[in-house]
C-alpha cells in the first residue's frame, strides 16, 4: 500500500488490484497470470507513478492485494484492518484484467441505481471529443462479488470494478501470457482513469 497526499488530504480514493493468480494445477498445469492479474497491478503501479509527479485533489492511495482467487482473502482482511477511516475514502476502483480493451470495457456496479452518477461521469468523459472515444463500449454491469472491491462494497465504500473486454482473454488458462494480450486499450482506460479522478466530486 502506498499513497500520494492530495490538497485535500482527508479525503481518500484508492486504486487497487490483486498480483496472486492461480499459480499451478498438478505437476503441469501453469497459469501464468498476465491478463489476471498481472495487468491491474501494472495499471496501479503506472498511475502511482503519474500521481507522483502531479499532485492530485484528493490523497491517492494504491493497494495491491493478494489471495484474491482463494476469496478476497487480502482485501478482506484490509476492511477489517483498514490504516484510515472507511467513511473517508470517496470512491475506489478495482482493477483487475485489463490487457486488451479493443472491444470496450465493462464497469462492475455500473448498473445500479445509486451508481448512476458514476455512470454519467464516465460516459461522459468517454464520448465529450465526439467520434475520438476512449472506449466505443461501456458496459454497465450490475453488483457482483467477483473481484476485491466486494470487501469495500458490503462496508458501504463506493467502489467499482473494471474490466476490459476483447480476444486474448484466457481468463483462468494457462493461455493467460503477455504474448496473447492485444494492450489497445491500457492508454486509453489510463487516460479515462485519470479524468474520472480529476472531475469526480
Amino acid at each position: 500500500i502506498g499513497y500520494v497526499e492530495g490538497k485535500n488530504p482527508d479525503k481518500y480514493f484508492v486504486f487497487c488490484a490483486h498480483y496472486d493468480h492461480l499459480g499451478t494445477l498438478g505437476k503441469d498445469a501453469y497459469f501464468p497470470g498476465a491478463q489476471d492479474n498481472a495487468s491491474g497491478t501494472a495499471m496501479v503501479l503506472d498511475l502511482a507513478a503519474y500521481y507522483a509527479k502531479h499532485q492530485p485533489q484528493y490523497t491517492m492511495v494504491f493497494m495491491l492485494f493478494f489471495g484474491e482467487e482463494a476469496g478476497l482473502l487480502g482485501s478482506s482482511y484490509y476492511v477489517e484492518h483498514p490504516l484510515f477511516p472507511l467513511n473517508q475514502i470517496v470512491m475506489g476502483v478495482n482493477l483487475d484484467m485489463v490487457g486488451t480493451g479493443d472491444e470496450g470495457i465493462t464497469v462492475v456496479n455500473l448498473a445500479e441505481e445509486k451508481y448512476a452518477d458514476i455512470f454519467w461521469l464516465l460516459n461522459g468523459i468517454n464520448t465529450e471529443h465526439g467520434d475520438n472515444k476512449y472506449f466505443e463500449t461501456i458496459k454497465q454491469r450490475k453488483a457482483a462479488a467477483n473481484s476485491d472491491h466486494y470487501s469495500f462494497n458490503r462496508k458501504d465504500v463506493r467502489f467499482i470494478f473494471i474490466y476490459t473486454m476483447g480476444p486474448g482473454t484466457y481468463y483462468h488458462n494457462v493461455k493467460d501470457k503477455y504474448e496473447t494480450l492485444s494492450f489497445k486499450g491500457y492508454g486509453s482506460l489510463f487516460g479515462l482513469l485519470t479524468k474520472f479522478v480529476e472531475r469526480y466530486e
